[in-house]
């Protein structure tokens, strides 16, 4: 399993200036002060790519490699904006990973081998946001959502 976690960007969040909230679609073209966009539409196409992967595959095989490959792309662009101190969007990635993971092991058509997969996978994501939430009191119902979500997954595939 990825071990990929930016614990330093989790640990050193604060506010944006002025309380604005920027939507994560007004990056995909952002540029960096480097001139560099903040995310490559290569990184943007590829994890797409995994996610409709991730969320159809009904076959019995089970592919850690994709699930691997997508945590280490999602965790990394969340990490990326959290440096950037662009909070919104790095809950935005983790959320989409989250989500995404949490939506596999829910689907029926789906092997149960690959859905336990998903499972054992979905802890990374719902860490990083559980530690983003408890960091902001405003969020306090989002954590008991996933917490929630999360520990229906685990009964129901248990």
């Amino acid at each position: 399993m990825p071990h990929s976690y930016c614990e330093s960007v989790f640990c050193q969040m604060q506010a944006l200036p002025g309380g604005r909230v920027i939507r994560p679609r007004q990056f995909r073209s952002a540029q960096t002060s480097q001139g560099g966009s903040l995310v490559p539409i290569h990184e943007q196409q590829r994890l797409a790519q995994l996610e409709k992967q991730i969320r159809s595959h009904k076959g019995c095989e089970l592919h850690p490699e994709w699930l691997n490959e997508y945590l280490d792309l999602g965790l990394e662009l969340a990490c990326r904006a959290g440096e950037r101190r662009l909070q919104p969007l790095q809950e935005s990635w983790l959320t989409r990973l989250y989500n995404t993971l949490r939506d596999a092991t829910f689907n029926t058509d789906a092997s149960n081998h690959w859905r336990r997969q998903c499972l054992d996978y979905l802890y990374q994501p719902f860490f990083a946001l559980q530690h983003l939430y408890r960091a902001k009191p405003e969020r306090r119902t989002h954590l008991g959502l996933i917490v929630h979500e999360f520990t229906l997954a685990s009964r129901y595939l248990s």
